[in-house]
């Protein structure tokens, strides 16, 4: 796959994930209007088997995202805690599970496997 392709699904998985969270932070409820909204990938984005895998991303502020002593990146550890919280040991584990297969795919193949639930 092309970097330019896994830039293209890269942009359309973030998309993806605003959408699905109602174009609002996961964390604190502000919405699109009121903040910067980016996807973040709950498992990092090098694991290939779930960097398109709609359930690991999560609609995130600037804040919570990187900016503050309460983001996913500046404190990991109380991020994971407040997902679980949110989302739930069942969602976990299917992120668990999606990140031990290997899936080396083609961007239709990656498309129709991961976001083949909407169209873009």
């Amino acid at each position: 796959m092309t970097k330019k392709n896994i830039k293209k699904l890269d942009a359309l998985w973030s998309a993806h994930v605003k959408a699905e969270a109602g174009y609002k932070c996961e964390l604190c409820g502000k919405n699109a209007n009121e903040c910067q909204l980016h996807g973040h990938h709950f498992i990092g984005r090098r694991n290939r088997a779930t960097r398109w895998f709609l359930p690991n991303g999560i609609a995130l502020c600037a804040s919570h995202h990187t900016l503050s002593i309460w983001s996913a990146h500046e404190n990991p550890e109380w991020f994971r805690s407040q997902m679980l919280d949110i989302r739930g040991m069942k969602w976990l584990k299917e992120l668990i599970t999606q990140s031990n297969k290997i899936f080396k795919g083609t961007m239709k193949e990656v498309l129709e496997h991961y976001a083949g639930k909407k169209d873009y």
